[in-house]
């Protein structure tokens, strides 16, 4: 039996069809599990437990009260929020020892790293995709200077629009219910008049 002109030029075009729609399948993969969806997201583990509840909770509550940027002090300047120097852990644990013996054992790791001139290997937490443009700085700015008293925020307050209350978590997670996808951006972005042009975010 021979084949059709036809059938040949056919099957090309399935397979190119079939070909694309494999990528697509990936690519829309690959974004989805990169972040992945509601209640997914587990909490990675972190090679030092490190409390927020103890360094950024209230003190009314037990804690040090110490504001986001004092830590991540890239966060109201640059794209980046950016994790701190073991140098800067060592501001207060030169002297802060730790008042629990698990304590103590997690201020030894973070010495330990500054004798050893190694820095301390965070797990990230939040994630957006590499072609998704987040500027930290930017999005503080707007917050923080809001167009009246009402709509001024504190950087704190800024943090967890995104990250939940943070200083609430002994371990840091995902913010209950919340996917750091395109829908919750251009939800925000619509709520507070930002626009929502492709070339806001995307690069």
């Amino acid at each position: 039996m021979k084949l059709g002109r036809n059938m040949v030029p056919l099957a090309l075009v399935g397979l190119g069809t079939s070909l694309i729609l494999l990528v697509v399948v990936v690519v829309v993969g690959i974004a989805w599990y990169s972040n992945p969806p509601f209640g997914l997201g587990d909490a990675p583990p972190q090679p030092i437990a490190f409390p927020h509840t103890v360094h950024a909770g209230a003190p009314e509550q037990g804690g040090q009260g110490i504001q986001c940027e004092f830590c991540h002090r890239n966060v109201t300047k640059g794209a980046a929020a950016t994790v701190p120097a073991v140098e800067q852990c060592l501001f207060c644990h030169q002297q802060v020892t730790g008042t629990t013996e698990t304590a103590r054992v997690e201020i030894a790791k973070v010495k330990a790293s500054f004798e050893n001139n190694t820095p301390i290997q965070w797990e990230r937490v939040h994630r957006v995709p590499d072609h998704v443009r987040f500027v930290h700085e930017a999005h503080i700015r707007f917050f923080t200077e809001g167009e009246t008293p009402e709509t001024q925020l504190p950087v704190s307050q800024v943090c967890s629009v995104c990250h939940g209350d943070v200083a609430g978590m002994t371990v840091v997670a995902p913010k209950p219910g919340q996917s750091l996808k395109m829908g919750t951006c251009l939800d925000c972005h619509r709520q507070n008049n930002i626009p929502t042009d492709c070339t806001v975010c995307h690069q």
